[in-house]
């Protein structure tokens, strides 16, 4: 016998001694409290679920689309857009009074000028050109020396 008759057999059995001994009490009325067993078998859990989740719910609760206002898909699109705040923050930086000195600000940009070689501009304009020893008259000198004239 497979398992799935074995537990539905004593389920029954169960179900037929709890009847026996209860008869001489109120049985009472199944409501939103009183739980649900779920069956064993793996095909239509999902839907199951769903039907014992609304059970307990009125029929007018559920939920439907009957009685929902339709919102336009230009008022989400307006409502889910970034909003432009550049005319507004313009007003502030340009209303404010206070000033930053020059002294605080140059020290602001070499203290977060980067550690690469590329971001340091300062350095390149301090090199000093070096003067060539040889001057034009020398290389045309050597020019013929090596070459000779053509004729």
């Amino acid at each position: 016998m497979s398992a799935a008759i074995i537990r539905k057999g004593l389920e029954l059995l169960a179900s037929d001694s709890t009847d026996n001994n209860m008869s001489s009490f109120k049985r009472k009325r199944g409501g939103k409290n009183q739980p649900t067993t779920l069956s064993s078998h793996k095909i239509g859990m999902k839907k199951q679920r769903k039907r014992l989740k609304q059970q307990g719910v009125p029929q007018n609760q559920r939920a439907s689309a009957k009685d929902r206002v339709i919102k336009s898909a230009v008022e989400e699109y307006k409502k889910r857009t970034a909003q432009d705040y550049l005319a507004q923050n313009l007003e502030y930086m340009l209303g404010s009074q206070a000033v930053a000195k020059k002294v605080s600000c140059s020290k602001i940009l070499t203290q977060h000028s980067g550690r690469k070689a590329r971001d340091r501009h300062g350095e390149e304009e301090k090199r000093v050109q070096e003067k060539s020893m040889f001057t034009d008259q020398d290389f045309k000198k050597f020019q013929k020396e090596y070459f000779g004239t053509k004729s």
